[in-house]
Parts: structure tokens; sequence; C-alpha cells
């Protein structure tokens, strides 16, 4: 029955394709996100089959060789994380803020700032388009409806359907079922575009990321400023760098000496300033006390790794879900373009379901 709303109207080609355009661009984000996390958890498994699996070796490898980190960074905007510090005396129960996990953007010193957590900005302003696009189609084929009792004789209105249907109130009937079918599409993308989103805000809430990647921060300002007044810290840092002493991702500070290092020289700074509410000097004044230190190890043990990786697989099983969204307007567009493109656009459909299937069933077996 498709065939008699489809044939012959060529501006709808054109709606199906900028349709299919913004559903890829929609999900391509949620493929970026699974392809990191492999690639980074690939690099972390190569790194312990080079070293030999000796837990020593793997201490000493530095931070941007670990899974956290470069996980992390893909996650945050790092640049603009120290923006969500506390200044000296705002809070003296958190050196930073916790993520608003329902906005995209915030408010800081008076300023709206973009919120840190970069997929989830990313995958929301990639789908934003594709909302906004869907919800016009409908408005436009909401109103063609509620206008198509003014059109009642005159039948070029109609010349979206195909011509074996003359009778003016099939065609109005025919045109309501399609309006009520474009209206469950619309509302099953929004329900799961929703569950995305939520799914997304649990990778940042439900994982150590935003603990981690915030104590690394506060690292990486204290050894960039290099203040004499933090000495002690500083050339407990420097002295585990293998390569550059400014940048905490080349420091090796996955190790228990280290830490237990680095909690005496900053309890002894402490305790030389004189009082308990301490934080480390810096330029900007933020509130740096180097919360969770004692938990640097474990947030790179498998149990913290796991847990990321546990939520970027729940993510991606709605890859599944995008493939519905596509093959309806496929199926559409190749009822409207007709003869060998039909086989063409099937084979294509056949070939992402199979590709996304055997990667998903490799990815099961090496687990």
């Amino acid at each position: 029955m498709l065939e008699y709303l489809f044939q012959n109207f060529t501006g709808l080609d054109i709606i199906i394709i900028i349709l299919l355009f913004l559903i890829i661009i929609s999900f391509v984000p949620l493929i970026e996100l699974k392809y990191q996390s492999d690639l980074y958890e690939n690099i972390d498994k190569f790194n312990k089959y080079c070293l030999n699996d000796d837990v020593n070796l793997i201490k000493e490898l530095n931070v941007k060789s670990s899974y956290m980190w470069n996980m992390s960074m893909y996650l945050y905007d790092y640049d603009n994380i120290s923006k969500f510090f506390y200044r000296k005396g705002e809070n003296y129960e958190r050196d930073y803020k916790e993520l608003n996990r329902d906005l995209s953007s915030t408010i800081y010193d008076f300023k709206i700032i973009d919120n840190i957590m970069k997929i989830y900005n990313y995958y929301l302003g990639r789908s934003l388009w594709l909302f906004i696009f869907l919800i016009i189609f409908f408005i436009s084929q909401m109103y063609i409806f509620i206008i198509m009792d003014t059109y009642d004789e005159q039948d070029t209105f109609f010349y979206c359907f195909y011509k074996t249907l003359q009778d003016n109130d099939a065609k109005k009937e025919f045109f309501r079922y399609y309006v009520y079918i474009l209206c469950i599409y619309i509302l099953l993308f929004i329900i799961f575009f929703s569950i995305i989103l939520k799914k997304l805000t649990e990778l940042y809430a439900d994982t150590d990321t935003y603990e981690y990647i915030m104590l690394m921060k506060e690292f990486d300002i204290i050894l960039k400023e290099n203040n004499e007044k933090n000495a002690d810290i500083i050339n407990i840092l420097k002295k585990h760098s293998k390569y550059k002493n400014n940048d905490v991702s080349y420091i090796t500070i996955n190790d228990s000496k280290i830490v237990n290092e680095l909690i005496e020289a900053y309890e002894s700074k402490s305790r030389k300033e004189g009082y308990v509410k301490f934080s480390i000097e810096n330029k900007e004044n933020y509130s740096i006390r180097l919360k969770n230190l004692e938990k640097i190890e474990y947030y790179n043990s498998d149990e913290s790794k796991s847990k990321v990786k546990n939520k970027v697989e729940d993510i991606f099983r709605f890859i599944y879900v995008y493939i519905l969204f596509l093959i309806v307007p496929l199926y559409i567009l190749s009822i409207s373009l007709q003869g060998k493109y039909t086989y063409m656009l099937f084979i294509i459909i056949i070939l992402i379901i199979f590709s996304i299937s055997v990667y998903s069933i490799y990815n099961t077996l090496q687990a």
C-alpha cells in the first residue's frame, strides 16, 4: 500500500535523503564512543602483554598509557574542566562542583558555560537537528491533513498519491493512517533519544571518571604553575616522570609507594600551614586539596575500568534501534526510486546489520 502514497513524488526523495543523513549523523557519536573504548582497552591489553603482565612494570607506565586517562580525556572537556573547581572558602566539603546531568550548559561566575560532559553534548548536538527536522515535518503533514477537506474538488492536491486512488475519501483515509504511522515513528525516536541521553549521563554518574580526571587536573595545575610553596609535592611528581615533568600525563603515579609519598607530603604541608581547611596554593585560587588521592590505584583497577566498559556496552546496544529507524526511510526511498535502486538499498541494509552483528559477536567472544 505504501506505493500508493509515495510513487511519483520526487519531493519525498529529498526529504528521505535528508532524514537518512540526519539519522546517520545522530548515531555516529555512539559508534565513536564504542570505538574509543575498544581502542584504549586494546592498548591496555597490549601494554600488559608487552610487559609480560608484570604488576610492577605495569605500575611504571605513565598516566597517558592508562585506559582511565584516555577515556576520561575523551569523555570530558579537559580544557574547561577547571571552571568546575570551587574557589577557596566557597565549599569546605568538596573541591569541585557536581556534574549537572540534566543540562548541557551551566552557570559559573555569572557566565553560561558548556557542561564538561563532552560526549553527552556531542550526541545531544548531533541528534537535535534530527529531532527538529522530524517535528517540523510532522507539523507540515498534520497541516496538510487538516486542510484536506478544503481541496475536495481539486485532484491536483493529491499529486503525491498513486493514480489508481481516484476516490478523495479513500485518499484522505489513507493519509490519515500515514499520519498515525509518522506520529508513532517520531514518538519512538523521542523515547529512545531520551533513553540514550539518560544512559550517557549514567556513564558520567555511575563511574569513577569524574573523580579521577578532576584529581589529575589538580596535579596538572600544580605541575604547570610550579609554585615554590608546593615544592615537596612537585618534586615527588617530577621524580616519577620519564619524559615531560610539567604535564601530569607523563607522570608515573599508579603505585602505592608514590601515593603514600604524596599523601605524606600533603599532610606535612597541611600541618605547617596550621589549619584544617587547607588548600594548595594556585594562581586562580581554586580549592585544591587532592581529594581521593588514596584511590588512585583503585581508579586504574579492573573493577573501575569495567564500570566504564559496561556502560559503553549498554549505550552501544542502542545502535540496533538506529538500524530500525534507518530501515523505514530506506524502504520508502526504495519504493520511490524503484528499479535497481531497491536492491542496492536492501544490500546496504543487510551489510550494515551484518557488520555490526559480527563486530558485536567478536567483542563478546573476546570478553
